[in-house]
Parts: C-alpha cells; structure tokens; sequence
C-alpha cells in the first residue's frame, strides 16, 4: 500500500477540450444519427495490429510519464469492470486495457487499439458501479465503431500519426510551454471543427452500443443517463469550472432521453457483489498525500495510516476485518498495517488465510512474496515467484522479483534469466539477447537452463 503517492496538476483547460476532440471524449453535443446502429462486424481491411500500436504508444508514455495509476488493487478493479463489459462484445478482436489516469479533470478517452483512459476526476463523480460501468461502455463503443481511427482518417490536414503525438504531447503537459502551444494550434489549424462535427455525429452510436453492453453484463443501463445528468450539473455550477469542454459541447436533452428511453426496456438488475465504494476510497487515498479524517469506516483507518497512526488503524481495520474476513480491500490494508507494525507473523497469517480462498491470486501473492523476501526466506520466496511465474507468464514484475531471488540464493544463470525475460517483456531485446549470450558463454550452466536460453535467443532473433 502506497502511502506516498504523487500530486499530479489538474489539465488545463484548453488541454482539456483538445483531448475530448482528439479522442472521441465521452460528452460532446449530438446531433441527428441514423436510427440504426453500424455495422458492428470488424473490417477485415482494419490493420489492429497498427491500431494497437498507435495507441500503446501514447498509453506507454502516459505511464512513463507517471500519469497512470499503477497500484495493482486498483488496476485490476478497473479492468475486472471492464472485462464484464467485453464479455457482451462480439467477435471481438481487439485486447482492451483499462487504466485509470492520475488527472482530477473529468475526463475519459478512448485511444486506437483498445486503450481506454479513465481519469480519477470522472471516478470521483460516479455515484454507483453502474454510471461509471456506463463510461466506459460508451468509450469501448467508440473503439468497437472505430470512430477516433476513422475521424484521424478523415481530417485533411492532420495524419494519425501528428494526432497521437500531440495527444501524448498534451496529457503529458507539454502544452504549457510556448513551443508546445505552437505545434498544438499550428497543426490543428482548418481541420478542428471537421473533427468537432464528426464526433457529434458519433456519439449517439456509442451510447447505443454503450447501452447494450451495460445490459448484457448486468449493469442497471439508466446509469449512463444518470451519469450524463451529473456531467450537466456540473457544469452549471460555478464551483466546479474544470468541465470546459461542457461549455463548447454540452450534453444535450435529446441525448439524455433516449440513453433513458433505452434502459426503460431493461428487466430488473439483481444484487450485485459490488466494492465500488472501497475502490473510490482507495483511489482517494492513493491519490493525495493527505486525508482527512472523515468518512466511511475503511476510509478513515486509511487516513490513519496515512498520517503514520499505525495502532489507530488497527482497530479500526481489525473490526473491519472480523467483519468481513473475505473481503479482500480490508484484508490487504489491515494485513500491510500490520506489517507497519512489524507484526510480520500475523501479517502473513492473514495473506495465507486468504489465499486458501482465493488460490493464486496475484496481489495477494505478490504481497506473500516480498514479506518473506523481506524476511529472507530466500527458498520460500522462489516457491511463491515460480508459482506466479507459471500462472503469469508475462508479468514483468513477477521476473523481476526472481532475478533478486536468483542473486539471494547465488544462483547466477538463473538470474540472467529472469533479467532476460524481464527486459524481453519490457521491449527491450537487444539487451535480452545479451544476457542470454553472457549465459551461452558462461562455463557453469547446466544444459537444461543453456538449451532454454537458446531457444529463447533464436525466438527473439526471429522477430
């Protein structure tokens, strides 16, 4: 548990505006769309694999940048979110990735590729699972229908590739320098208000689609109508003057009614396991580096660690605990008080005890893993790392983790091993063939671990 996170500024407001018209933002004015729905079948002709990198290029340097919110409990919240959506989508053939942006504008967008920006404003503002379930539906509508690619494809004057480049320009802040401002206006000069008008006509066909995906998982579908009438408050409250681009593009009446009229034919939404409120807490304190003490019961003892109040905290955790000893929001922050405590046993007993309950899960053994790693139990660590490392296989940390394991235990192929896949995970081949060559060239490798990294060499060669 983090408990010193970074502040990150609020966009500006002309950053803002530009965002909502680059990526197809979730609010924008609407106009009169066909009554029915696009075809939703993918175009065999559509290149994803370009999609995807155009997008994963802007999402790789939002996270460079410090700008995504990266602890794994909150991270999988999103996207546990997200996947039940997807599971209504068909003939899917784009991998999405949810990810939550470190910005207290109220903002969402939809990049190429599938990669869907939530910012943390926007969370705060969602009153129920269902409204913010109901963002990014509309958002994994815009990818499904294709509108950002095909609104780069029709501004004359801006390719695809000046787009995403000033978008990672912008969300990275570099608009508030003059130079940045100059590329900004000078690129985007005779061809904005195309793009203004082409995502008004998109928005309405995102909503639909948005709406049926709400109601194929199981979400309550009035919760985007509910969510669009929370966004129009808002930006008639001069309180709250960071919506700018409501004032340009305000939602309008007819769009409202028929999100409404839409969700009337939906049958009743049953009770749902839902941790939508501990999830905002938790993201409130990740998010600033000072809470105060006010609140629900599990944001309060939050707010207590927050301020170093470790045995405060405890009592408050433990009731929560005792509680609900499943619930894996509780567990996880009263075990680590505990471990701020140095009550390291008890701390361990409660990771166990979950487990039992939930077998491999990752956060939990993740944690598992680096309290005995901190105890040095170097040989009960590696059991735990291997264990992820078969059920993860892809997880750059987990490899990470091993290399340290590997160097504890002076197992020194090994740990060229784990370093090799790490940096063959992060991109970085060249530097992967190199350890797997010091490896090849090392007199004290068994033949089990030589033939593997060759196998592995040639693979990364072959790319």
């Amino acid at each position: 548990m983090s408990v010193n996170p970074q502040e990150f500024p609020r966009i500006s407001k002309s950053v803002a505006i530009f965002i909502v018209l680059l990526t197809v933002g979730l609010f924008s004015r609407g106009v009169s769309a066909s009554s029915d729905l696009p075809d939703l079948g993918e175009n065999s002709q559509i290149n994803i694999q370009y999609e995807y990198k155009l997008g994963g290029s802007v999402y790789q340097k939002l996270l460079a940048g410090g700008l995504v919110e990266t602890h794994p409990l909150l991270d999988r919240y999103i996207n546990d979110l997200g996947s039940r959506l997807l599971a209504g989508l068909e003939n899917r053939a784009r991998e999405y990735r949810f990810f939550i942006v470190r910005d207290d504008a109220v903002n969402a967008f939809a990049l190429p590729g599938g990669f869907i920006g939530i910012n943390r404003g926007l969370i705060a503002e969602a009153r129920t699972q269902h409204q913010l379930a109901s963002v990014l539906a509309h958002e994994i509508a815009h990818v499904r229908l294709r509108h950002g690619v095909e609104m780069m494809q029709k501004g004359k004057d801006i390719n695809s590739t000046a787009l995403m480049i000033m978008l990672a320009g912008l969300l990275l802040g570099g608009i508030d320098s003059e130079v940045g401002a100059a590329v900004l206006y000078g690129t985007a000069a005779g061809s904005q208000q195309s793009m203004v008008n082409f995502t008004r006509e998109n928005e309405y066909e995102a909503d639909r689609l948005g709406v049926e995906l709400l109601k194929t998982a199981g979400f309550d579908a009035k919760g985007m109508a509910e969510f669009f009438d929370i966004i129009g408050k808002l930006s008639g409250n001069s309180e709250t003057g960071g919506i700018e681009y409501l004032r340009t593009h305000p939602i309008s009446a007819n769009r409202v009614a028929e999100a409404m009229s839409r969700a009337r034919n939906q049958g009743p939404v049953g009770d749902q396991l839902d941790d939508f409120y501990l999830f905002k807490d938790f993201l409130r304190y990740a998010g600033t580096d000072y809470l105060v003490d006010e609140g629900s019961d599990y944001l309060r003892a939050l707010a207590a660690i927050q301020s170093a109040n470790f045995d405060r905290a405890n009592l408050q955790l433990t009731a929560l605990y005792q509680r609900d000893p499943e619930n894996i929001w509780y567990s996880i922050a009263y075990a680590e008080n505990l471990e701020f405590l140095g009550r390291e046993e008890q701390a361990e007993l409660v990771y166990r005890r979950l487990l039992d309950i939930f077998p491999g899960d990752y956060i939990l053994s993740m944690r598992l893993l680096k309290l005995v790693k901190q105890g040095g139990r170097n040989q009960s660590a590696l059991v735990i790392a291997r264990d992820l490392e078969n059920r993860f296989p892809t997880n750059r940390q987990i490899y990470f983790e091993l290399s340290e394991i590997y160097l504890s235990l002076k197992r020194p192929a090994l740990r060229l091993m784990a370093e090799a896949e790490f940096h063959s995970l992060n991109g970085n081949s060249s530097q992967a063939i190199k350890l797997y060559d010091k490896i090849l060239q090392s007199d004290n490798v068994d033949l089990a671990t030589e033939s593997i990294a060759r196998e592995k060499r040639l693979q990364l060669l072959d790319k």
